[in-house]
């Protein structure tokens, strides 16, 4: 038997619950590049959340129990930003606060195709930069709260403001989908705007 079929038959439910989220996240990848598709040819508002589940064959109620909006579904955009083993690395990792955050947010960095058209989608569409700019804002909030663990509210706040300045300019200049990981280019980024910073002092002094 393969792994998968020895763990089937020690744990009836495990196959069972196996098919169920495989099944959900097909469902949740259909939703996507359907919604992608349309909105991408008729606009943000001549696509409406019904052509979106005819062209999946589910309902509406089925569409927003994975996405709370046609912006969203269009984007890929997550819920949440942390995965539950990213904030466990987090909370574990021993040292400074930015590039234990850089480990975190590099790892985003690394899926280069799905960036590249989401960032294409919204150069062709930019009604779609409302949505994309407000889920921005909740995700840094969430950073900070998971920050705030391990640090008090104002060095929280600074650390992730470092970090997310480091990213747009990466993402910016290009260097984001190289070839490093993201991790790596994330905190010479960081680095960079700290160098920056502290040349522009020594200047202006």
């Amino acid at each position: 038997m393969t792994n998968i079929d020895e763990v089937a038959a020690a744990d009836p439910h495990a196959d069972t619950c196996g098919r169920r989220e495989r099944k959900k996240q097909q469902t949740r990848e259909a939703l996507h590049e359907a919604a992608l598709r349309l909105v991408d040819e008729k606009g943000l508002d001549g696509t409406t959340v019904e052509q979106i589940c005819e062209a999946v064959d589910v309902s509406p109620r089925t569409f927003f129990n994975y996405f709370p909006s046609k912006a969203a579904a269009a984007l890929d955009l997550p819920d949440s930003a942390v995965s539950p083993d990213g904030a466990a690395a987090f909370r574990a990792a021993e040292g400074e606060l930015v590039p234990a955050l850089c480990a975190l947010i590099g790892t985003s960095m690394d899926d280069a195709q799905q960036r590249r058209r989401m960032k294409a989608l919204v150069v062709r569409r930019p009604e779609l930069m409302p949505a994309f700019a407000q889920w921005m804002g909740s995700v840094r909030q969430q950073y900070v709260d998971l920050v705030r663990e391990r640090a008090d509210e104002d060095d929280a706040m600074a650390a992730v403001a470092l970090t997310m300045a480091a990213l747009s300019v990466i993402v910016h200049d290009g260097t984001a989908g190289g070839e490093r990981p993201g991790a790596d280019r994330l905190l010479e980024g960081v680095e960079q705007l700290v160098a920056a910073r502290g040349a522009r002092l020594r200047d202006a002094a």
